[in-house]
């Protein structure tokens, strides 16, 4: 078997979308070919074996249909993602269809043509593997990379910002909170006791994202406690750039500034959905310091025995 070069990998994934012409790795002079290529070869040379031509990975329109259920199951923009499902439930032209609709959002397509990219990689690595073995690709990393963090970086800029919070910053703040008040139950009580805390504390301190275009894209809050304390009351991202793994570039932009100011711990408020963060920072040693519950009355009056005797 070749070498597995980056140039080699990347011709093998290109030509496995090719539903036209099949492609094979000539063993011998180490490169790929086609199977036009390979018939001359055996024509004009009766001694040569077939067997010095490798077959590359099948790669099917069903393959890359999947392929593409699978990158749109990861997307958490709900109006993104549900377009793209219509586009992929369209029948005839869904290729095509999916890619269009892919157009609107610039910074989804490309981490699509990199996810994309990833996957196929990950497809040959494995196949290689099983040919030749694994002691003679322990260079190779057959797990995925994170695709979407060199996208990110390329399209939006982080700024520290002191002062008062200006019109732009208040209208995403107060856009985050309307929409948890027209939530769940535990959104609108997010909305609440987040209104209260805004309201008590005056934050001046933010680290802000912005896009391309210079809108802002996200915002977070925070309060220094103390020469080592600092905590984060508040967060959000704009819904047009949900989905794309933003708030995870921003948090670590957040955290490496912290710790250049020498803060060492950095207490982090969530409520409402973004209760479901906890499992995000969990893997980094993160501890409860204090946690808020709710619950109704009707559950626990019917469910706890009643100890109105404690009260004679």
């Amino acid at each position: 078997m070749p070498h597995l070069s980056e140039a080699l990998l990347d011709s093998i994934i290109f030509s496995m979308e090719d539903q036209v012409t099949s492609y094979f790795i000539d063993l011998k002079d180490e490169q790929l070919i086609s199977e036009d290529e390979m018939r001359y070869i055996l024509e004009e040379d009766e001694h040569e074996s077939s067997s010095r031509f490798l077959p590359i990975p099948d790669w099917t329109p069903a393959d890359g249909f999947r392929l593409m259920e699978k990158f749109v199951s990861k997307i958490r923009n709900p109006r993104v993602q549900e377009n793209l499902i219509r586009a992929l439930e369209s029948g005839k032209g869904v290729f095509r269809k999916f890619k269009d609709e892919l157009a609107q959002e610039p910074i989804l397509e490309r981490k699509w043509y990199s996810f994309k990219d990833e996957q196929l990689k990950r497809v040959v690595v494995s196949w290689y593997r099983e040919l030749e073995g694994a002691l003679t690709l322990e260079h190779l990393d057959p797990e995925p990379v994170e695709y979407a963090e060199d996208i990110l970086l390329e399209d939006f800029s982080y700024d520290i910002y002191e002062g008062p919070l200006t019109d732009e910053m208040d209208a995403l703040i107060q856009a985050t909170l309307v929409e948890m008040s027209e939530g769940s139950e535990e959104d609108r009580i997010g909305a609440l006791l987040l209104s209260r805390r805004l309201e008590c504390d005056r934050t001046e301190h933010a680290l802000i994202a912005r896009a391309c275009d210079d809108s802002l894209a996200a915002i977070l809050l925070y309060i220094p406690l103390t020469e080592r304390v600092v905590h984060v009351p508040f967060f959000t991202v704009a819904k047009p750039y949900r989905g794309l793994g933003l708030f995870r570039l921003l948090f670590d932009a957040f955290s490496r500034q912290m710790a250049r100011f020498h803060y060492t711990k950095m207490i982090v408020n969530l409520a409402g959905e973004s209760v479901s963060l906890e499992k995000y920072f969990s893997p980094y040693k993160a501890r409860n310091a204090t946690k808020q519950l709710t619950l109704s009355t009707e559950s626990w009056n019917l469910m706890h025995p009643s100890l109105e005797g404690a009260f004679l």
